[in-house]
């Protein structure tokens, strides 16, 4: 290679760190800049852009990560960013002084190609070998100043865990001679079908370059011992023993999101209700308060109870990752994700959308395939989150009859609640099919990969794929999450006409006297509704009832009668349809609207009222009961297969960067919601139940 001649060196030198994935070039970035200084996307793709910086011998070094690629000659959109930065067509972005090009030292032959590929660059390349105490023990040795010799750069071994070879790359780095204005060898964008048998023959010559690169300076000592990782590899990647080990790490992880997040979840609300207290006390009564209590800061708790799950998310997909086990999963999963024309890589992120689908869906930037990324993230929403659960639990315990099937312990409840999980796994494993034969039609992108060796993960890389997750979710979805939370607040509040808010209170109250004067009425109902009276006469009784008028009042209340004829058909009458609508923000919303329209004590919200006054409720003029077994079973499908959460569609919108994707989701997954339910209703009313 011949490098660029020397020149003025300059105070702050760009430099680009170039590798295939899995070759430890984010953890060798994390060692050298720590914590990157700017996350993001790059401008006009979703691709990420991590920026770092750091100083050596008084002069500052700007560290661009680019996105793992095994080729220059781009074959998706991470390799093409790769090659954009390097030759400085990408905007924003500057082009790069030097390129420390990563290369892993147990597999020197396939990592070898890339460097061919960079030195037609025109910049000055430092070759980074990391790996290099693994290939140590694995009886590996390569004689690094003959490789710098054939290579024509700096050839700096790094044992990145414990610091070896970082002095060394850092001043390689600063002795790295200046940039000509071009590339001596300008590369082609994404190859059409007509350079294709080209890119091949070029394929075969570089890998002749290659094998006389390594030719006598590559050798392993045959004597050395066998390492307890191919042991390892070979019971984790067994079809049986490896899926059963697999079953028991995503039992565990699933479960720890579910129920760690938790506690954390409920801190955060704690201290957004203090907050929100707070504000109620030093504002004076009226729509600034409501707007600020009930619709800003009932926004940001929506946004910021998502973050423990994230969090904790991505550290363990951090760590299983960093370990190299997340490959020995994706392998395992290839084959059963392939009949429904999904690859390994989607496993993960489906798994995750059991406790959300806003983590699910982020992680899904691990497939580099755009066909098989899209189509994870049109399904993901079918997995039953943990936002459903409310929902379940309360019509289960309200509704489902409390027998046994089959076992003592099996309770008929817990097979109903088993089955809405089991349910949307079905319908995605449908849906996945479908649209794999029809919109994305053709078989999922062959899923080959090189196992990683197995290594300690890195503390400082597993908090900064955290950090990072977090902070995404935060700065993308947060504030169309809150504006989205505000205007619903407005809906279910607005217009407000005193008149009728004040019949309608009283209208209430005379409902309620009738009911009681009923003689042959219910000891327990006539007690709770003598309660609710009285509660009429109290400053927090009379306040609920005015909030339940205005929300009947209000413009939710009017689109919830507007939309009666639509959901007639399965079983519900306008105030279920109200409750969801008004769960569009988030589907465990519901349980609160159900809990104003039927106008529950304001002293129990969750508990045994609600479910006595839902069994309680009639149709308006009839002595019919609106909540059946058909009915509870065709809404608990309906939230099953719904794609009523805001914050999903918006991240969706991010993650795709386009907006047609969440207008897709929530179309067909409605429809299908809407037949679910249908058919759920018929079936049950024509079977009795």
């Amino acid at each position: 290679m011949q490098q660029p001649s020397n020149g003025p060196r300059p105070e702050r030198l760009t430099v680009a760190l170039l590798g295939n994935p899995n070759t430890g070039k984010s953890t060798l970035f994390t060692a050298l800049a720590g914590i990157p200084t700017r996350v993001g996307n790059y401008p006009g793709v979703t691709v990420e852009e991590k920026l770092g910086r750091f100083v050596c011998r008084g002069r500052t070094i700007d560290l661009i990560d680019l996105p793992g690629t095994y080729s220059l000659v781009a074959q998706g959109p991470d390799e093409q960013v790769a090659v954009d930065v390097l030759e400085g067509r990408q905007e924003g972005v500057p082009r790069p002084d030097v390129v420390v090009v990563v290369a892993d030292a147990t597999n020197l032959e396939r990592n070898l190609f890339l460097v061919t590929q960079a030195t037609g660059l025109g910049l000055p390349l430092v070759a980074a070998l990391t790996l290099w105490d693994v290939g140590r023990r694995q009886g590996r040795s390569i004689d690094v100043p003959e490789l710098a010799r054939r290579l024509g750069c700096p050839v700096i071994p790094v044992a990145t865990p414990r610091g070896e070879g970082l002095p060394a790359l850092q001043e390689a780095i600063l002795a790295a001679p200046v940039a000509g204005p071009t590339p001596a060898i300008p590369l082609r964008p994404l190859p059409d079908e007509a350079d294709r048998p080209t890119a091949a023959r070029d394929a075969i010559r570089r890998y002749a370059v290659v094998d006389r690169i390594v030719a006598g300076i590559v050798r392993r000592d045959s004597a050395a011992p066998r390492l307890p990782e191919d042991r390892i590899d070979r019971l984790l990647t067994h079809r049986f023993w490896g899926t059963l080990f697999f079953a028991a790490v995503m039992l565990a992880l699933f479960s720890s999101i579910f129920w760690l997040a938790a506690p954390l979840m409920a801190l955060l609300a704690g201290l957004v209700e203090s907050l929100s207290a707070a504000v109620t006390r030093l504002l004076p009564p009226g729509p600034l308060r409501e707007l600020v209590v009930d619709g800003l800061l009932a926004g940001v708790g929506g946004v910021v109870v998502f973050v423990p799950q994230i969090a904790l998310l991505f550290l363990f997909i951090a760590t299983l990752e960093g370990c190299g086990y997340l490959a020995r999963a994706a392998y395992l999963m290839d084959r059963l994700l392939v009949g429904v024309g999904l690859s390994g890589k989607s496993f993960i992120p489906l798994l995750s959308s059991f406790a959300c689908a806003i983590p699910g869906i982020m992680a899904t930037r691990t497939i580099e395939n755009r066909r098989d990324r899209l189509l994870t993230i049109l399904v993901a929403p079918l997995m039953s989150c943990s936002a459903r659960l409310p929902v379940y639990l309360l019509l289960c315990r309200a509704f489902v009859p409390d027998v046994a099937v089959g076992l003592p312990l099996l309770r008929l409840p817990a097979v109903v609640l088993a089955g809405m999980y089991a349910l949307g796994v079905a319908v995605a494993a449908a849906v996945a099919a479908l649209l794999s034969r029809t919109v994305f039609r053709g078989p999922p992108q062959p899923f080959v990969m090189e196992l990683p060796g197995w290594r300690w993960p890195q503390p400082a890389t597993v908090l900064e794929r955290a950090r990072e997750a977090v902070a995404s979710f935060l700065a993308n979805a947060g504030s169309l999450i809150l504006a989205v939370s505000v205007v619903v607040w407005a809906l279910s509040n607005y217009p407000r006409i005193e008149p009728r808010i004040a019949a309608d209170v009283a209208a209430r109250r005379q409902a309620l006297a009738a009911r009681i004067a009923v003689p042959d009425g219910p000891v327990a109902e006539r007690s709770e509704l003598a309660a609710e009276l009285a509660a009429l006469d109290t400053p927090a009784g009379l306040a609920a009832a005015r909030r339940s008028a205005i929300q009947r009042q209000s413009l939710l209340g009017r689109i919830g009668r507007f939309v009666e004829p639509l959901v007639r058909p399965l079983g519900w009458d306008w105030k279920i349809g109200c409750a969801v609508i008004a769960s569009f923000p988030a589907r465990e919303v519901v349980v609160g609207t159900l809990s104003v329209l039927y106008d529950l004590p304001p002293n129990d919200a969750e508990g045994t009222a609600l479910e006595r006054r839902l069994k309680a409720a009639r149709w308006e003029g009839t002595d019919r009961p609106v909540f059946t077994l058909p009915v509870a079973i065709s809404i608990l499908v309906f939230f099953a297969l719904c794609a009523q959460c805001a914050s999903t569609l918006v991240v969706i919108g991010r993650e795709t960067g386009a907006w047609v994707w969440p207008v897709v989701t929530f179309s067909y997954m409605t429809a299908l919601a809407w037949l679910g339910a249908f058919m759920a209703y018929r079936l049950g009313t024509w079977m009795g139940w």
